[in-house]
């Protein structure tokens, strides 16, 4: 699951993004974006945050994070300070690299949370650089199906999609893979139409089917309704089943 937040006032989730200056390219091969990936293993080290998810583009970088010892500003100034002189030397420039202040947004809930980690992952897939999320070497979804170099601290969200080890990367890549009627990610569906997908999707579309299950059962069935985008109170009020196994689910 998500680590609680440390008592402090800079603590929370963001999505951020660094772009280009004049969205020129910040990445001009692939030595530059291994760089740039050993610097934030770097800065992570050193700040203590937390990287759910990363995608580097030509000219801008995704970054999914989790603040805890130091603010937002920091780490991304430990970053320039480390990949923009490299750059500037490597390619023989000299200036800024990255067009003004970073751009981010609090991410305050877990389905956000998971539709802001697959909005990254598919951003390759929507620029039209590959058909398939898993076919872009250069962002976090290697990591979550155990096939990267562990930079990101996917092991912290894989639970999100379901209590069963075994069944968590499955989830996580047909999520990933997922967009528009074949999910139900939005929240102004009614509870109708959510227990019609619901049956229609995974075989159980009312609280007594739902309470009828075997547990290992009902909790893999109870991680794909998180995964897909339902708020836990709606699951509570759909299901039936108490709140404290949907949110450890």
């Amino acid at each position: 699951m998500v680590r609680q937040a440390r008592n402090t006032s800079s603590s929370g989730v963001y999505h951020a993004m660094v772009r280009g200056i004049n969205r020129q390219n910040i990445f001009e091969s692939s030595q530059a974006r291994e760089r740039f990936i050993d610097v934030l293993a770097e800065v992570k080290s050193v700040s203590g945050f937390l990287l759910f998810g990363y995608c580097l583009m030509d000219n801008h970088v995704h970054l999914l994070v989790r603040i805890e010892d130091e603010p937002l500003a920091t780490v991304f100034k430990r970053i320039g300070v480390r990949y923009v002189p490299w750059y500037n030397k490597k390619y023989g420039r000299c200036g800024p690299l990255f067009q003004g202040r970073y751009r981010s947004e609090a991410v305050e809930d877990e389905r956000y949370l998971l539709s802001v980690l697959r909005y990254i992952h598919q951003n390759p897939v929507k620029a039209g650089i590959c058909a398939k999320p898993e076919d872009y070497r250069w962002s976090s979804y290697a990591d979550y199906a155990g096939k990267g170099d562990g930079i990101a601290d996917a092991d912290d969200i894989l639970p999100l999609f379901s209590s069963i080890p075994s069944r968590q990367q499955d989830e996580f890549c047909e999520f990933m893979a997922a967009e528009g009627e074949g999910h139900l990610d939005v929240d102004s569906n009614t509870d109708a139409l959510c227990k019609e997908r619901m049956e229609k999707l995974y075989g159980v579309g009312s609280a007594s089917q739902f309470q009828a299950l075997p547990a290992g059962e009902r909790d893999l069935n109870l991680g794909r309704l998180k995964a897909a985008g339902l708020s836990i109170r709606r699951i509570v009020r759909l299901t039936g089943v108490p709140f404290g196994v949907v949110r450890k689910a």
